[in-house]
């Protein structure tokens, strides 16, 4: 459950959304190397290219008039400044211009393409350079696009110069607002971010789902409508930023409610990745598709062997042959639990991480944190009450067929070995009334237990609702059904639609 001061259920709620897009070349953050003309002690130069857009502290420096005693600047520290950037190793004059203009260059090893470029200078003291020049050059020099800059006045510079294949990126900062600076670099974005929010955006479906017991693994999914008026996403536009879209661009979701249209707060949604964009020639609109991690793990898997490893290890093996930069949280209990090697040769990426969460009697998703993370889902503290005054429909309720055994075949390809592990609560008089399930990963019946326990809570819920951002899949919530009775449940579903306005629909599972 995120944190949210306000009620969500406000009986006169305002809401809206924010998605940043980063509109950025995917591979030219890690393929950049950056040299200047000169550098601060307290310089990082490799963070002016390392996806954090910002610096950590508000640090206090000798730089002439620059800083007061009022506590609310912070002495640097002699080992870790966290993210500083660069600072260049001269300052300006008393005139604010540099005696040598300072230079941040970079050069790459293929030609990368971008919609323009963002510069990020100090955004916690509130330093920057107010004329500079941006430009970019392709391998033999020849100047591709140019960007000449005097009077800038903002901590962030959106460059809006498109260019293609270029290989080398110059910043070259004469003049800063106030004599004695330096230039502080926080980041260069080789992109830039588009904004989406009520003003420019008319229909917002943002889906998130979990497995109980892993029978698949669903992906988180984002698609928005956009204001398409200058056709910039449309294909055989010229001067449109089809091109430049790349899979794998970040989107950043918020999702705001609050008790009045001044107070509305902001619930962090999490991030998904671009996949796809549609635009016709006649449409005023353009929809823009994007999911998580697991939609592009669909490369083949290719580290089985026979023998046994923990959960940790297997992940993260999974996640370096994927070749995607993926963070997990995998708690130590269910990190440490053993499992076969025997990944067979044929899966992806992403059936092999459902294939380790099962054989682990676990559940994994990306959470909100952009993780992957692993849990045993349970019930525990009520996150939220979904009673009748939030349902905008009765709640509907299904109940499944009831299982009594489960099969799970597993077989060690690499060893020509096939064992079939068993759990079983069938009842005097009882046919069997079997799930059967294939995971050569598993090596015991622990995996059949438990899938079996997931298998006796056969209720489904399904809960047409006004929505709470902050309310997560794998939250416990109290819900009320047609005749005010109440049970807890497990949300497994969260799908939240704004057009103007938020609703949504939870679907949540429990026991009987």
């Amino acid at each position: 459950m995120q944190s949210l001061s306000q009620n969500p259920y406000s009986p006169e709620r305002w809401s809206n959304i924010k998605v940043s897009f980063e509109l950025v070349d995917v591979d030219a953050a890690e393929n950049a190397a950056a040299s200047v003309t000169s550098e601060a002690a307290i310089s990082e130069l490799a963070q002016t290219h390392d996806r954090v857009d910002g610096m950590d502290k508000r640090l206090a420096s000798l730089e002439h008039n620059y800083f007061v005693l009022d506590g609310s600047y912070i002495l640097p520290d002699e080992r870790d400044n966290g993210q500083v950037g660069w600072w260049s190793g001269e300052m300006s004059e008393a005139d604010g211009t540099f005696t040598n203009p300072q230079v941040l260059e970079f050069n790459f090893t293929s030609g990368q393409s971008s919609i323009g470029f963002t510069i990020v200078f100090d955004d916690k003291a509130y330093q920057y350079a107010s004329d500079f020049s941006v430009e970019a050059y392709d391998g033999d020099g020849v100047l591709l696009g140019e960007d000449v800059v005097a009077g800038n006045n903002q901590t962030v510079y959106i460059s809006d110069t498109p260019v293609d294949g270029y290989r080398k990126v110059k910043l070259t900062f004469l003049k800063t607002p106030i004599p004695y600076r330096r230039v502080r670099i926080a980041e260069v974005v080789f992109g830039i971010v588009q904004m989406f929010d009520d003003t420019n955006t008319t229909e917002l479906n943002l889906l998130y789902e979990i497995s109980p017991w892993m029978e698949n693994i669903p992906t988180n999914e984002l698609s928005i409508t956009v204001e398409n008026l200058d056709r910039r996403y449309n294909m055989i536009n010229p001067q449109g930023i089809y091109k430049y879209l790349q899979e794998g661009q970040a989107l950043d979701i918020a999702i705001g409610v609050g008790e009045t249209q001044y107070s509305i707060e902001q619930v962090n949604m999490g991030r998904v990745y671009y996949t796809s964009s549609s635009a016709e020639d006649k449409s005023m609109t353009a929809k823009l598709l994007a999911h998580d991690w697991f939609y592009f793990m669909e490369g083949i898997c290719r580290i089985g062997t026979t023998g046994t490893w923990v959960v940790a290890e297997a992940v993260a093996a999974v996640i370096v042959d994927s070749e995607l930069p993926i963070m997990t949280n995998i708690p130590a209990p269910v990190g440490a639990r053993i499992i076969g090697r025997c990944i067979p040769p044929d899966v992806t990426h992403k059936e092999a991480i459902r294939l380790i969460a099962q054989a682990a009697g676990a559940v994994c998703f990306f959470n909100r944190e952009d993780e992957l993370e692993f849990v045993e889902l349970a019930l525990s503290t009520t996150a939220d009450t979904l009673d009748n005054s939030k349902l905008t429909e009765p709640a509907k309720v299904s109940v499944a067929d009831r299982i009594n055994k489960v099969e799970v075949t597993s077989r060690d390809e690499y060893a020509d070995i096939e064992a079939i592990y068993t759990a079983s609560n069938k009842e005097a008089g009882e046919v069997d009334k079997v799930q059967t399930v294939n995971n050569p990963l598993v090596i015991s019946s622990d995996t059949a237990e438990w899938i079996l326990d997931v298998l006796q809570k056969r209720i489904t819920y399904s809960l047409p609702e006004r929505g709470n951002p902050a309310r997560e899949v794998g939250d416990t919530v109290k819900i009320y059904d047609a005749y005010n009775e109440n049970r807890n449940a497990i949300t497994t579903q969260e799908e939240f639609w704004y057009s103007g306005y938020l609703k949504a629909n939870t679907e949540a599972w429990e026991g009987m």
